[in-house]
């Protein structure tokens, strides 16, 4: 049984799926982040240009705007050096 908590339910929604460019290189690939229903959820990928810009214009694609992706970054960030409020982690 999994204790009660008094924060929201998380929110994800497998339909939508968000990139964010990490870098574009000199040798023509582009670096950007993936996430599937939660852009704070995301995997570090690599393809060619033309194939990223194939891949961000397929349905349900999202870009990250500036702020949204600075947010996530932020969080990520967080959790991953144990930055966040004991709430929000696992219990260990």
């Amino acid at each position: 049984m999994q204790p009660e908590s008094d924060l929201p339910p998380i929110q994800i929604d497998p339909s939508r799926r968000f990139i964010r460019i990490r870098q574009l290189r000199d040798d023509g690939f582009v670096e950007f982040d993936f996430a599937i229903g939660d852009p704070e959820l995301s995997v570090e990928l690599i393809l060619p240009r033309a194939a990223y810009e194939h891949f961000a214009q397929l349905p349900g694609v999202e870009k990250l705007s500036d702020r949204d992706a600075e947010h996530a970054q932020k969080r990520q960030h967080e959790y991953l050096h144990g930055q966040l409020s004991r709430a929000l982690k696992p219990h260990q």
